[in-house]
């Protein structure tokens, strides 16, 4: 595939930044070598190796995904600075405005 200005254009308005005029020429060349020495990768004989299912030599293990503390709701809210008893009470984040759509027609 040959990267033309049309595809460094389209680039440029898909990841939102302006590329000036100037720059479009030395983009194109850029990424061109770029894909030419990735390319170089079909050329490496890859037979009788076999794919890779972990870059290390050790392997995870695994366990039953079971629940082994259960926290009493009391316990846990014991150390918050407030609650109502029986949720974690802290500081609104968002603000919620309810618009009247007959005050917006007006």
């Amino acid at each position: 595939m040959i990267i033309d200005k049309d595809h460094i254009l389209k680039l440029a308005d898909l990841a939102k930044i302006t590329i000036s005029e100037e720059k479009v020429d030395s983009y194109i060349s850029d990424i061109n070598k770029i894909l030419e020495l990735v390319s170089q990768i079909k050329d490496v004989d890859t037979s009788g190796v076999e794919p890779l299912t972990n870059v290390l030599d050790q392997l995870s293990e695994t366990r039953e995904d079971t629940p082994v503390i259960k926290l009493d709701r009391d316990k846990a809210l014991e150390n918050a600075p407030d609650s109502d008893g029986v949720y974690f009470q802290v500081p609104s984040t968002l603000k919620h405005i309810k618009k009247n759509i007959s005050d917006e027609e007006n």
